[in-house]
């Protein structure tokens, strides 16, 4: 008799003396689904804020890889103080491009702000682009560098000689 009571009292106090390993396991699972399932909707709410300006990134790279400039002809004039540019800037891309900026020797020269209209060359066109230059000079035979850039950004490096 009293064997069986000394058995009895292990199992019981065996039995009352932790959790089960089936209720451990299925307590683990729910708190790894729980957590799984917040750091997925943190997820979808982070990437949804950054995919519109992404997709318009991308979009505009698209276009502006799709932008071929060429400078057929630049031509360098001084009629007394005055000192001119003439650039023809063809088009040999896909898309129109609007040209924003000129850079003579890495000075800049903005394209005439409105009410002119932009400088927009189309498809397969060649567009004339004229403007002065203020405190700039050269003489004949001076190399210049000339930068043509568009408002999407893409640019066209060329060397002329004055």
């Amino acid at each position: 008799m009293i064997r069986w009571a000394e058995k009895r009292n292990r199992r019981n106090h065996r039995s009352r003396k932790a959790i089960s390993t089936i209720m451990a396991n299925l307590t683990m699972l729910v708190i790894v689904v729980s957590l799984s399932s917040l750091l997925f909707v943190w997820s979808i709410s982070s990437f949804g804020a950054y995919t519109g300006g992404a997709g318009y990134w991308f979009s505009s790279r698209s276009l502006a890889n799709q932008e071929r400039l060429s400078v057929e002809s630049a031509f360098f004039t001084a009629t007394g103080p005055t000192y001119t540019v003439t650039l023809y800037v063809r088009n040999v891309g896909a898309v129109q491009f609007t040209i924003s900026s000129v850079y003579i020797n890495s000075t800049l020269y903005k394209m005439p702000e409105l009410p002119q209209p932009p400088i927009t060359v189309g498809v397969s066109q060649v567009q004339k682009v004229q403007f002065s230059l203020l405190g700039q000079t050269w003489v004949s035979g001076d190399i210049q560098t000339v930068i043509v850039a568009t408002l999407r950004g893409t640019t066209i490096t060329t060397v002329w000689t004055a």
